[in-house]
C-alpha cells in the first residue's frame, strides 16, 4: 500500500490535473492496483506507447478488457473521460520503491519532454 501511496503522492504533486479514478484512501482501497487519468492533451495516445519503450509495463484499459479493441466497459461505467490518457498500474509485494521512482521519473519525463507542447 505505501508504494502505491507514494505514487498517488508523486504525481500529484508533478502532473497538474492528474486525477484517479476509484478508491485512494489506503484503508479503503486495495493496494493492487491504480488508475490514473492523465490530462487532456494531443499527444497522450503516446503516454503508454513511451512508457513501454522505456521498460515500464501498464495498461491503458480495466483488467477484465484486456486485449479488447472496444473501450473498457468498468471505465464506461464509472463515467472515466475517455479524451483523456488512463494507464492503469499494477502493484504487487514483490516491486520495490526503486521500481515505483522509476515508473514515476519516467511518467514525468514523458510529460515534460513528450506532452508538453513546446
Amino acid at each position: 500500500q505505501s508504494l502505491k501511496s507514494h505514487m498517488i503522492s508523486e504525481l500529484t504533486k508533478s502532473i497538474p490535473g492528474v486525477s484517479f479514478y476509484g478508491e485512494t484512501d489506503p484503508d479503503k482501497s486495495l493496494y493492487t492496483v491504480l488508475n490514473v487519468c492523465f490530462p487532456k492533451n494531443p499527444k497522450g495516445n503516446l503516454l503508454l506507447f513511451t512508457l513501454d519503450l522505456k521498460g515500464v509495463a501498464v495498461s491503458g484499459g480495466s483488467a477484465c478488457s484486456s486485449g479488447a479493441q472496444i473501450g473498457s466497459h468498468v471505465l464506461k461505467s464509472i463515467n472515466a473521460d475517455h479524451t483523456r490518457s488512463n494507464a492503469r498500474f499494477s502493484f504487487s509485494r514483490m516491486n520495490t520503491i526503486e521500481e515505483i521512482e522509476y515508473a514515476i521519473e519516467q511518467v514525468k519525463c514523458i510529460f515534460k519532454n513528450v506532452l508538453i507542447e513546446k
